[in-house]
């Protein structure tokens, strides 16, 4: 039940004269309010008649742009601010006035929402992958695993794993091993892996003239090998009294009082350095390689009894054969067929019975191209032959060759390819002129 008293006839009185002043009030307060807004109107219209400086310009634009940059929110605020400003009065049960209470309560609940919308998330359902996809993932997935797996291995490879506990030297010949592994730069309890990157088998080659080439490799688990190739004493350079040891390279290998290995002599230019070590500096500098071909060639065709070679004019190159018949190998061009045919001459030809008393000068520097090859004997030797005036020889080939009997003849020989193959001539038909 309502427990108010109902009103007297007074008291309406009273309340309908309170109403009747509240609203005059009210019509009052937005006359006023009018009034200023027309005020305002028209002096905002004669502002916008003045002209506007360049500083009030840029000061509008400025609040302009600051109010487009501000938020939905903050913008929903100041026009509430503006709007409960302006707030009207209203007829109410209680009274007529203006309920600014109520119009806060209304802008803080709408400025909660405004807010909400700002900040929210909007999550989208995931769309699903194709099969295209779901492998390419895989592949990625599986490839970055095996990525680490590996880099994870090489680290332990190269820290822990693979520690050096045996280093072995092969081929060597005339040295110390520890001598070797000294100028190598590897050590025990190192990573083999690192130990070869750090390797310096320049420096073995480099200190130790009998040693030709050197490399250094490893194997798993703890083993290093370091490989050299000994040089070869070929020649022989004589400096006064003593022999300068040569390779078949030209390089020095050493210096000794006598040739007791009977190795060929050298000659050549005079030497700008005798340091064991260095290579003999030629004037020419195709002389290392000739070297190297005419050793070569040597020792695949069995060559034996080579004394000297001089090679101080590299287009006209000789080589003394036992001391008694010099070989003129000419330009060294075609230099293994050159000395194939040489040989075969003095072994077939010159000296079949090998008695060791033909000398002369053997030419086989065109026999490249004209197939011909002359011999000259040394005029001081008389040889002994029967009285009759010619004998048969057999040719290479098997053929039946005439040779004169008198001595300091010279011979013209003449061979279809005597030196393409090794120790054999060719099948076809030889002749041997002979002129006094």
């Amino acid at each position: 039940m309502d427990n108010k008293k109902p009103l007297t006839s007074k008291e309406r009185k009273q309340l309908a004269k309170q109403r009747k002043t509240a609203a005059k009030q009210a019509q009052k307060y937005h006359k006023e309010q009018e009034k200023k807004s027309k005020t305002a109107k028209k002096s905002s219209s004669s502002s916008q008649k003045r002209p506007v400086s360049k500083i009030e310009q840029t000061v509008n634009e400025k609040r302009r742009q600051g109010y487009e940059e501000i938020s939905r929110e903050e913008k929903y605020k100041r026009e509430s601010e503006q709007r409960i400003r302006n707030l009207k009065p209203h007829d109410f049960e209680d009274g007529y006035y203006i309920d600014e209470f109520s119009a806060r309560q209304k802008q803080k609940q709408r400025v909660k929402e405004i807010h909400e919308q700002e900040n929210e998330v909007i999550r989208r359902r995931k769309k699903h992958l194709t099969q295209k996809q779901i492998r390419r993932r895989r592949i990625f997935l599986y490839g970055g695993i095996c990525v680490f797996i590996i880099a994870i291995g090489i680290i332990l490879s190269l820290t822990v794993l693979f520690k050096t506990e045996k280093i072995q030297v092969e081929g060597n010949k005339y040295y110390y091993d520890d001598q070797i592994i000294g100028f190598s730069n590897v050590s025990y309890q190192q990573n083999i892996f690192l130990a070869v990157l750090g390797s310096t088998p320049e420096e073995i080659t480099d200190n130790l003239p009998y040693i030709e080439e050197a490399s250094v490799n490893f194997t798993i688990p703890d083993t290093i090998t370091i490989k050299v190739k000994n040089a070869t004493p070929t020649y022989v350079i004589k400096n006064g009294k003593n022999y300068i040891i040569v390779s078949a390279k030209g390089r020095i290998l050493d210096i000794a009082d006598n040739n007791n290995d009977k190795l060929p002599q050298l000659k050549c230019d005079k030497l700008k350095s005798t340091k064991k070590g260095d290579y003999v500096n030629f004037s020419d500098k195709n002389v290392p390689d000739i070297l190297e071909q005419v050793s070569n060639s040597i020792k695949s065709n069995e060559l034996s009894d080579i004394t000297a070679f001089d090679i101080t004019d590299t287009a006209n190159i000789k080589l003394i054969y036992d001391d008694r018949i010099t070989i003129n190998i000419g330009l060294p061009e075609d230099i293994d067929y050159k000395i194939k045919t040489a040989k075969i001459i003095i072994n077939e030809k010159l000296d079949p019975n090998n008695t060791g008393t033909i000398s002369g000068t053997l030419d086989v520097s065109a026999c490249n191209t004209t197939k011909i090859s002359h011999y000259k004997p040394d005029e001081t030797v008389q040889t002994t032959q029967p009285s009759t005036s010619a004998t048969n020889a057999t040719d290479a080939d098997g053929q039946a060759a005439t040779q004169n009997t008198e001595p300091s003849s010279s011979y013209s020989l003449t061979w279809n390819d005597i030196g393409a193959t090794a120790g054999t001539e060719s099948s076809e038909s030889t002749t041997q002129a002979q002129s006094w």
